[in-house]
């Protein structure tokens, strides 16, 4: 029989358990219980250690003092514990039974009760079968002692960390006791109060979310009334600019009728000059001529008089031109509008240029095509000329001689063959002359809307240097202005940031909130491990020499569009070995990653630890999804930060744990996930929208020129798409298998095809075509491994979704030869060849 030590955190609990204090071969000692113990340690090893259970029950400090009693006669051959627990309400009323207690010493009762509450599930949890825990009734204390227990408890349930201490208890203990239906109506009212709760905590929700809106809304206001405000002074700059043109205008003129003035006064003057030399020489001579002086001198002050006048006036002038360029300073706004309008015109100008060439190209591919048809038209309208000449003939012949049968029957066969040839002739004559007057004109739209942009261009870029000059002093002064504008402008932005933020927080968990739903998309896109939350809590810990660990509880934690309440997680250093470890989900225990990979198990849980550092780790790690291999960074990134900013909550137990060394710890943990972490699978490929562009029709050969808009594959972006389907070898009325595809550069020179360029090029440029029978020979399936890895995956997922889709094309009003179910046929076929 197993030797067996029984413990208590009082001796007063013996009794209650039943075992006497009396009896001869049991005695009684005060001992010690570990708070903690080294989980890391192999417990096996220990098993053939007859100290070891002595050894528990003495551990050094930081320890608990407990009661101890043992059947036998030497403590150290004990194989087992056993540990007596009660409720903390009927601990108190044992423990203070018969004497008044003070507020201090019921406070030590209750946290002596708490701690070896914790000890005892540790030591459970680590030594397994070799600790048990007797739980004991409460009908072992009398009626009186009964009565005030409930009292106890009522006054434990009033306070919030009391009612934790009743909480854990009965979480631990529900399993061992049937509920009465006391319980269950108290864990109901329980139930309706958080519900309770939980609608005026919704209700304060909505309550600062209405009053977000409200806020949101008139900042909206503000801005829409500023924009309003840019745009009036723009046209009142305009006006200026206008005035400021009359103005300078009217100085030009006065500047001219000045100068010419002054010519005047000048030989006006030259002339009085002579006319004064004349008079004094004269005077005596000619005392009649005196009247004539006189009216020269009137008429010599009259135009002294007038140039004063003029020169007054040039002078109010310039005092109209100088306020004139006081008001015109918001002109630089307008040169800057202009500066950057030219860019864009340029660059218009530039596209229109490009897509003349290639319209151009077009209409002289469509021409020769044109050519060649008629051609060939104007030899099957020989050949049917000499059919109908034969048949006149044939017919001449009938009147005199019987034809032969069977040669009548071949020229018939000859002729309807013509005669199909022809209509065919004559539809590719009407769709090539269709779509070369579409091309023409949309040419001529072109290149009437590039002349117009170039001649705007050019009188802006003229206006543009004739104002130059004058406003580039007024540009440097109205520099301040604009960024002073800028400054608001900036400072209402961050203030509509921060309402955006508080309103994606009060609206975490509304999916119906496409805005959100977008702008959490571009954050997931952006940052794919970015992890959130509310708060960290450390709320366990170890620092011994060969196992250091953190337990930090998350709450309010968001991922991408994956929200969690709480959930906890536990990071170990086992001797320089670093580890995350996760328990296994169960009703009452979150579990963050989508897949759990159990390592190990014990008495309690099962448990994953998961390292990069190890092999064993690595593996673990290798089983889950990439989107988990982001969580986990996140999470390990997330408790990082906080812990170097100092921003992390503790519990009692954790009050004085050092965590100094851990943020250099998690920062190398984070290096080595990162460098396991798989690459996340590739968005599908998706466009907006089919175009059809050309359709060709030959005698046994079709193609269709389509365009793919806002394509969207790999990570790149093509704004137009085209690729070329083709159907060879028709044969009579039946389609057929064998397809084509051509591949050329797309606008702004951009590669359809990461292998490109290819090796093949005509005169229109560098071209891929890839022919696509049944059965492919060996050059042709060359060809296709050719093409990079991603190449071929990509025209595989092209040609899918071209399939799925082609009943949507817009066919821009040309005529299609074939159904469009034979070319989804055809290119569904030719999937199978990537």
């Amino acid at each position: 029989m197993d030797q067996r030590l029984v413990i208590a955190p009082d001796e007063s609990l013996f009794t209650y358990a039943g075992i006497q204090g009396d009896e001869k071969d049991q005695h009684k000692q005060i001992g010690a219980l570990a708070e903690s113990l080294d989980w890391s340690e192999e417990l096996e090893s220990h098993n053939s250690n007859d100290g070891f259970i002595q050894n528990v029950v003495s551990a050094p400090a930081p320890n608990l003092s407990i009661a101890i009693k043992y059947a036998g006669e030497d403590i150290a051959k004990a194989k087992a514990i056993t540990a007596l627990l009660m409720s903390p309400e009927a601990y108190v009323v044992a423990l203070f039974a018969g004497k008044p207690v003070k507020n201090t010493e019921l406070t030590n009762a209750l946290e002596n009760w708490n701690n070896y509450f914790k000890a005892v599930q540790q030591h459970q949890y680590s030594m397994g079968e070799q600790f048990s825990i007797k739980l004991l009734s409460n009908s072992a204390l009398s009626k009186e002692q009964l009565a005030l227990t409930q009292a106890v408890r009522c006054a434990l349930l009033g306070s919030a960390e009391t009612n934790e201490l009743l909480q854990q208890f009965e979480s631990f203990s529900v399993g061992e006791t049937p509920e009465s239906w006391a319980q269950v109506a108290s864990f109901s009212l329980q139930q309706f109060y958080s519900l309770n709760n939980a609608k005026n905590e919704i209700a304060k929700r909505d309550s600062l979310l209405s009053k977000s809106t409200s806020e949101k809304e008139g900042i909206e206001n503000a801005l829409e009334k500023q924009r309003e405000e840019v745009e009036l002074s723009k046209q009142q700059t305009q006006q200026l600019q206008s005035e400021l043109e009359k103005k300078i205008a009217e100085a030009k003129k006065y500047q001219g009728a000045i100068a010419e003035l002054t010519q005047q006064n000048n030989d006006i003057s030259l002339q009085l000059a002579q006319a004064k030399g004349e008079n004094k020489a004269l005077v005596a001579e000619h005392s009649e001529q005196k009247s004539e002086n006189e009216l020269l001198v009137l008429q010599t002050q009259q135009l002294q008089e007038e140039l004063e006048a003029v020169f007054a006036d040039a002078e109010n002038s310039k005092v109209t031109i100088a306020d004139l360029e006081v008001k015109h300073s918001d002109i630089s706004r307008k040169l800057s509008e202009a500066d950057s309008e030219k860019q864009k015109l340029v660059k218009e100008n530039k596209a229109n240029a490009e897509e003349s060439a290639l319209l151009q190209l077009q209409i002289q591919q469509l021409q020769e095509e044109l050519e060649a048809t008629f051609s060939k038209l104007t030899e099957v309208q020989e050949q049917l000329i000499n059919a109908e000449t034969a048949n006149e003939q044939l017919k001449d012949a009938v009147k005199v001689n019987q034809p032969d049968p069977v040669v009548v029957k071949s020229l018939n066969e000859k002729l309807l063959a013509t005669e199909d040839e022809n209509s065919l002739l004559v539809l590719q004559i009407s769709q090539l002359q269709e779509e070369l007057e579409s091309i023409y004109v949309q040419y001529e739209e072109h290149k009437n809307a590039s002349a117009d942009a170039v001649e705007k261009l050019e009188a802006k870029l003229l206006n543009s240097q004739e104002d130059a000059p004058a406003l580039k002093k007024e540009l440097e002064n109205a520099m301040s202005e604009q960024e002073l504008l800028q400054l608001q402008i900036k400072q209402l932005q961050e203030e509509l940031e921060f309402y955006f933020t508080e309103y994606q927080k009060l609206k975490g968990e509304s999916p119906d909130n496409k805005a959100l739903s977008e702008f959490k998309s571009k954050i997931e896109e952006r940052f794919p491990h970015l992890v959130l939350s509310d708060g960290v809590t450390l709320t366990g810990g170890a620092n011994q020499k060969d196992l250091q660990r953190i337990t930090a509880r998350f709450t309010q934690i968001e991922h991408g569009d994956k929200h969690w309440s709480a959930f906890s997680v536990i990071v170990n250093d086992r001797k320089g070995v670093l580890d995350i470890e996760f328990h296994a989900p169960d009703k009452k225990r979150v579990y963050p990653l989508s897949k759990f990979v159990k390592t190990g198990s014990n008495k309690v849980c099962d448990f994953s630890l998961l390292s990069p550092f190890t092999d064993a780790g690595k593996r673990t790690l290798a089983e889950l999804p990439a989107e988990d291999h982001l969580l986990l960074i996140g999470i390990i990134e997330e408790l990082q930060t906080k812990l170097e900013q100092g921003d992390v909550q503790r519990t009692e137990a954790t009050a004085g744990l050092d965590v100094a060394p851990w943020p250099e710890k998690l920062l190398k943990l984070l290096s080595a996930l990162k460098q396991l972490t798989p690459k996340p699978s590739p968005k599908p490929l998706n466009f907006k929208k089919l175009s059809l562009k050309q359709n060709m029709v030959g005698a046994t050969n079709e193609h269709l020129l389509i365009c793919i808009e806002n394509l969207q594959a790999n990570g790149i972006s093509y704004p137009a798409f085209d690729i070329k389907v083709g159907a060879k070898q028709i044969k009579d009325n039946t389609f057929t298998e064998y397809g084509s595809l051509e591949f050329r550069e797309l606008a702004n020179n951009q590669a359809p095809l990461a292998t490109w360029p290819p090796q093949t090029e005509d005169k229109w440029g560098l071209k891929l075509v890839l022919d696509l029978p049944a059965q492919l020979n060996e050059e042709q399936q060359n060809a296709i491994n050719s093409l990079k890895e991603e190449d071929q995956l990509f025209i595989k997922e092209l040609l899918t979704k071209l399939a799925d889709r082609l009943h949507t094309i817009d066919r821009k009003k040309l005529k299609v030869n074939q159904p469009l179910e034979n070319w989804q046929k055809l290119i569904t076929g030719m999937v199978a060849k990537f």
